[in-house]
Formats: C-alpha cells, structure tokens, sequence
C-alpha cells in the first residue's frame, strides 16, 4: 500500500492504543511504526534488480520478524517513558498491532508480500485493492487530521481514532467480498465461453473498486478480461496474450529470466520490440487500453544476453509508453461500463 495510508493508518493505530497515555506523541510513533517495515527500500539498491525484487516485501515484512523486533522496540520505549504511565505490556501491544497491520494491508495489494520468511518464499497477494486507494485512505485520512487538531483532553477523540479504523476496516472488507464475487463473474463468464485455464488472478485497476481485470493461465498463454459493476452485460470480452516461451531461446533457464517469472508467478508474457526481447508480467496488466494490446505493459524489462553482465544478462525497466492523461481518461470512461 502507498505511504501516505500507511501513516494515517498507523497513526489511528497509535491514538486508539495509547492516545490517552501520551497523547499526540502516540500518532508519531504508530505512523512511523505501521510503516517500519518499508525500511527494505532502504537496502534494495545494494542488490541485483531482479533480487531486489524479492527484497522488498520480504523478510522485514514477515510475521517472524516483526514479532521478534516488535519486544525490542518496546523495551526501548518502555525505558524512554517511565515516568509516563505507559507499561511494557503497553508498548508491547501497540508494536505489535502497529508493525502486523503493515504486511497484512500490502498483502491486500499486488506484488506479493513475504509474511512467512524465511520458512517459505510464498508471497501472499490476496488482491482486494489497488495500491492507491483513495476510498480506503481517505477516512483515515480524516481522522488523522481531525486528530491532529483536537485537544488531548477532548472528549471527541474517542469517536474519531475509531472513526478512520472502522470506516477503513469496513471498507476493505467490502472489497474482499466484492473480489470474491467478481472472480465467480470471471470464471462463469470463461467456462460459458469454453475457455479453458488452470488458474487466474483478479485485481482492481487503479484508484477504484468498480472495474476489475482477470489474467487467466492456460497452457500456452494468458487471457485477459475486464468488467464494471456498470456493465450491462456480463458477458465479458477476453483477448488471449500467447506466453511466448521460444522467444528466449538459450536463456529460459537463467537466474534472471526464473526470477522474473517466479516473481511473476506464473502470469508472465514474452514479446519481441524493435528487435528487442521483453519480459511482462501481466498482473500488473493495465496500460490505458483495453483490447489487448500485446505491446505494451505496465511492467517490463528488456533482456540480453551478454556474458559480461550479473548472471550473464543485461537488465533495463522498459517505461510504460501510454500518455498518463489519456490512459487515465480511458479508465474512467471504461469504469462507466459498456
């Protein structure tokens, strides 16, 4: 999930658990706790970029970690404040709830987040919300700013920490339903149309929770669909995407091309461009159109071979062509249903 819903979450986080005891401090802390295990960015440059892939979002974002590190930082805050009324038990619980509600809001999101290393590479991605959600941030965002102006002592804090909580909470679960019943669309809608797939993945495209794409997996390729609760029909158009596996020729098998395509878990696509050849990964598959169009992605990297290079191929991030108005404008025409 983005920072700035991070923050405000962990802020609310922080006033709901020991607002009363230390006042506004204790929005500062939950902000900065709640986003503690993002401190990954910080060490992903020191990496290989297909390694760093699985940097982020991984062990500083696992169960194990954080509930290992969540005692020491009490311990540390416990000793800051003891002439508050804080107890470690206090400060205990409120990293704990702080740094777990971190991994479990990104695992909402597309990526993959490491919540069981380092017993297990799987990356959870139940994709409930896009990474930007405004509908999400947006009443914890209220809370937060009404929060900050509140005095300590006012009796309104009460309903407003639970305010951002609640409402955000709330929402997300409506998502998670909402998911759960757009991929019964997805799948009827393929299985009425005799397309055969071994699995698929449903998320929303960008800032809303109202149009929704499907990659679905066979044996050869991909297909991709879209549908709008404002769709008049459910009858959904799918466009196949061929996998393109002979493209890579001699190098299928190398670190960086595995690693790419583990990170893509399984939803990966070859294409040739200008003499060319790329790598997609088709979960992030929104790129301001809408009728399959195989050239362009919103994450690609172009790959060589050269035995100079880390693993012996050379690595660039391909920039997403589309005009960033114009595919905007298509999404929310294409929100509006067909």
């Amino acid at each position: 999930m983005d920072t700035l819903s991070h923050i405000v979450l962990g802020a609310c986080i922080g006033e709901a658990l020991l607002g009363k005891k230390i006042g506004k401090k204790a929005m500062l802390w939950g902000a900065l706790a709640n986003n503690f295990p993002d401190v990954d960015v910080f060490f992903t440059p020191l990496f290989h970029p297909v390694d760093a892939l699985f940097v982020h979002r991984g062990i500083t974002h696992s169960f194990l970690f954080l509930i290992l590190v969540a005692p020491i930082f009490a311990w540390l805050f416990s000793k800051w404040y003891k002439n508050e009324t804080t107890t470690i038990r206090d400060w205990i619980l409120f990293f704990s709830v702080a740094f777990i509600a971190h991994p479990l809001l990104d695992s909402c999101t597309v990526y993959g987040t490491g919540i069981f290393e380092p017993f297990s590479d799987y990356r959870l991605q139940f994709t409930a919300l896009f990474i930007i959600e405004p509908l999400y941030t947006l009443p914890l965002l209220i809370s937060f700013i009404v929060l900050l102006i509140l005095k300590r002592d006012s009796a309104k804090r009460k309903f407003w920490g639970k305010f951002g909580l609640i409402s955000s909470t709330l929402y997300l679960t409506l998502a998670i339903c909402n998911k759960v019943y757009i991929g019964k669309i997805f799948s009827d809608s393929m299985q009425n149309q005799n397309i055969h797939f071994t699995d698929y993945y449903t998320s929303p495209t960008p800032f809303n929770n109202i149009l929704w794409n499907v990659v679905a997996k066979d044996t050869n390729g991909l297909w991709v669909g879209y549908y709008s609760h404002f769709d008049k029909t459910k009858d959904i158009k799918f466009f196949f995407i061929p996998r393109n596996d002979s493209l890579t020729l001699n190098i299928f098998d190398n670190h960086v091309v595995q690693h790419l395509i583990r990170f893509s878990d399984g939803y990966y696509c070859f294409t040739m461009r200008d003499g060319e050849l790329y790598i997609n990964d088709l979960r992030f598959a929104f790129a301001g159109e809408f009728d399959g169009d195989a050239n362009n992605f919103v994450f690609s990297f172009g790959l060589k071979k050269d035995d100079s290079a880390p693993y012996g191929v050379q690595i660039k991030r391909n920039s997403w062509s589309r005009n960033r108005f114009e595919g905007f404008s298509k999404l929310i025409e294409r929100i509006k249903g067909i």
